[in-house]
C-alpha cells in the first residue's frame, strides 16, 4: 500500500455509470480486472482500456 509498501488485495473504482476492480491472480504472474458499464456495451470497452492504463502505470511505479 503506498507508504508502507504493504502488499494490497486489489482495487476497485466506482462512478455513477460505471465500476471496475482489479485484483491479482492468485496462481499467475498477472492482474485481473473486472468492469460493468450500465451505459453501453461502448463504454464498457472504454472503462476496460482506461482500467488497464490506471494499473500499468501504478504498478510500474
Amino acid at each position: 500500500a503506498p507508504g508502507n509498501h504493504a502488499k494490497i488485495g486489489g482495487l476497485k473504482v466506482t462512478t455513477k455509470d460505471n465500476w471496475f476492480a482489479a485484483r491479482p491472480s492468485g496462481t499467475e504472474n498477472i492482474y485481473k480486472v473486472y468492469a460493468e458499464s450500465f451505459v453501453s456495451p461502448e463504454a464498457l470497452d472504454k472503462v476496460l482500456d482506461e482500467a488497464t492504463v490506471v494499473v500499468d502505470k501504478a504498478l510500474s511505479e
